[in-house]
């Protein structure tokens, strides 16, 4: 098995290499947690590559299987142990013929974290659930509207002679008429049927 080994912080950039097993898991734990930091697994050519593993976050890993490539991607995210078992069972197989979790990919046209979105509300309509709850629930909550934006503050009261001063002003304000509203004579237009079935799963 061959690898190409990306790790920038280390500044290493190792295109073609050939590891075995231990020397692989070596590898991969002493990469450098950053987003440039990976390691693909190949057999010759590294176009046709196996699998490869890139860092996300702490203990997240992005796992990326070609199944047609540069069209159809098996992928999903993967802790550090079981990255390591994957890569065990690659070089056990030669090849990893199903990954629990993971999910095709069309990613010419879609991301991982788009299809994993896609999943999760067609999930939520069989059963029954409302898909636009996801999108409530994942803004932050200073986007959330609570109502008025300029909340009315309770009027303190001014002592003015011995009389409130709001009170004395509107006890001295004259009442203006109310201005007479008139509706143009217009037909309300219905709202165009929208159709349920607008998600749709890959």
């Amino acid at each position: 098995m061959r690898a190409a080994i990306i790790d920038s912080l280390q500044c290493i950039d190792i295109i073609d290499k050939k590891v075995d097993d231990n020397e692989i898991l070596k590898c991969f734990q002493g990469l450098s947690e950053h987003h440039d930091s990976e390691i693909k697994l190949y057999k010759s050519d590294i176009k046709k590559y196996i699998i490869s593993f890139n860092w996300k976050g702490i203990d997240q890993w992005k796992i990326d299987c070609p199944v047609e490539l540069n069209k159809i991607h098996k992928q999903g995210y993967a802790t550090e142990d079981q990255s390591i078992a994957i890569i065990k069972e690659i070089y056990e197989k030669g090849n990893v013929d199903h990954i629990p979790g993971f999910i095709d990919v069309p990613i010419r046209h879609f991301t991982l974290d788009e299809m994993l979105q896609f999943k999760k509300e067609d999930d939520m309509m069989l059963k029954g659930e409302d898909p636009d709850d996801l999108s409530d629930t994942n803004l932050p909550k200073s986007t959330i509207s609570t109502g008025s934006s300029n909340p009315k503050k309770d009027k303190e009261p001014s002592l003015v002679m011995g009389a409130q001063l709001g009170d004395s002003e509107n006890k001295n304000r004259t009442p203006t008429p109310s201005k007479i509203k008139t509706t143009p004579n217009t037909v309300k237009k219905s709202k165009p049927a929208t159709n349920d079935n607008s998600l749709f799963s890959i």
